[in-house]
């Protein structure tokens, strides 16, 4: 029976005023013993008064063996004590601040599950195109040209998080919600970054057309973000090609990432229906003689400060560079008590892996010059 309970069925015997005394609480094999602050010419039943502890599913009192404070019968009961307040709250507060982090990576990559630690992906596979078969002929068998391939190691990151004796016994609930939300929101942050990392590092840009990747050059360099520099970005990636074969993957570039230094030109620059004529009536056009834009809309603009400092940016086919292997997702275990220094503690887990999967869809620019209209 709930301490709320009791005192809405013993509503008829206590009267308005003596529902808001502060009663004593003792503890008798096992019970609870209510004995009234102030004596006053009561119902027996009410100075002795046995009822016995609240638990709750897991078996853990939800009532302060101790004291406890008995408020109006229309309020809601007695106030859980700290430790209930821990196991039912963290969980809650941390999930909420990891839900309310905005972040712009899911727009970007490929999640899928992995229980290994690491997963390694082909990095090409020469085919070619499929040949005739002719009737009653058999099929030929592909001569698979396989070449290296891609590893991404899956990594466990966590903090463990300590609850300190001070802080239950002055009851700070609210510093102890702020850091599971602080910290939810540090989890999400995180695969932010990591995403980011994996775009910026220039060690994963590895095609040229003299390698036979694509017909334009590198898809890294330091280009400029404007309308040239979003043609040879273009480009590089829809020419990309299998450089066993020498045949076109298809590569449809849909998602520009930039800086915030980048934000307002981007958004000029792919959301403008119509060109405005730079200079005065005198300039000649560099597009022909039309007025719409021929960048309307050539991809998805996704803004994030952790992609750099000045003018980076990246064009790609979205969740087919960059893929997340998620292990177990975001976890919080229990607080579990630790005498030895009269703490709390609980985990938090997050195990996955980023990686570059086939930089052949991503081309990334670190420049560090401001845009330029041409």
């Amino acid at each position: 029976m709930s301490l709320n309970d009791y005192l809405q069925q013993s509503a008829p015997l206590i009267d308005a005023a003596q529902r808001t005394q502060v009663f004593d609480v003792r503890a008798v094999d096992g019970r609870l013993v209510f004995n009234e602050a102030t004596p006053r010419a009561t119902s027996p039943q009410i100075r002795e008064s046995m009822i016995p502890y609240p638990r709750d599913a897991q078996g853990y009192m939800t009532l302060n063996e101790h004291h406890a404070v008995l408020q109006e019968s229309a309020g809601a009961g007695s106030t859980p004590n700290f430790p209930d307040l821990l196991r039912q709250g963290l969980m809650f507060d941390v999930f909420s601040g990891y839900n309310e982090m905005p972040v712009v990576y899911p727009q970007i990559v490929r999640e899928v599950s992995s229980n290994k630690m690491s997963e390694e992906y082909l990095k090409d596979a020469g085919i070619g195109m499929l040949p005739v078969v002719a009737e009653g002929q058999p099929y030929p068998r592909a001569a698979i040209a396989l070449n290296d391939g891609v590893k991404i190691d899956n990594l466990k990151r966590g903090l463990i998080i300590p609850i300190t004796e001070e802080i239950r016994r002055f009851d700070q609930l609210g510093k102890v919600r702020d850091i599971a939300n602080t910290l939810g929101r540090a989890a999400r942050m995180t695969r932010e970054q990591q995403v980011m990392n994996v775009l910026t590092t220039t060690g994963n840009y590895t095609r040229n057309s003299t390698t036979k990747d694509n017909d334009i050059g590198a898809n890294y360099g330091s280009t400029t973000f404007g309308p040239a520099g979003l043609v040879t970005a273009y480009r590089t990636l829809v020419t990309m090609k299998d450089r066993k074969t020498g045949q076109y993957i298809g590569v449809l570039p849909n998602t520009l990432i930039v800086t915030p230094g980048l934000w307002f030109f981007a958004r000029s620059l792919l959301s403008s229906i119509d060109l405005n004529r730079q200079g005065g009536p005198t300039t000649a056009e560099v597009y022909g003689a039309g007025i719409p834009n021929p960048f309307y809309q050539l991809a998805t603009i996704v803004v994030s400060p952790l992609l750099g400092a000045t003018y980076e940016w990246v064009l790609l086919e979205a969740k087919r560079a960059v893929y997340l292997q998620v292990v177990d997702p975001l976890s919080v275990t229990p607080p579990v008590y630790d005498e030895s220094d009269d703490t709390y503690e609980y985990r938090v887990r997050d195990w996955y892996g980023v990686g570059m999967k086939d930089d052949r869809f991503a081309y990334f620019s670190n420049a560090t010059a401001a845009p330029a209209a041409s």
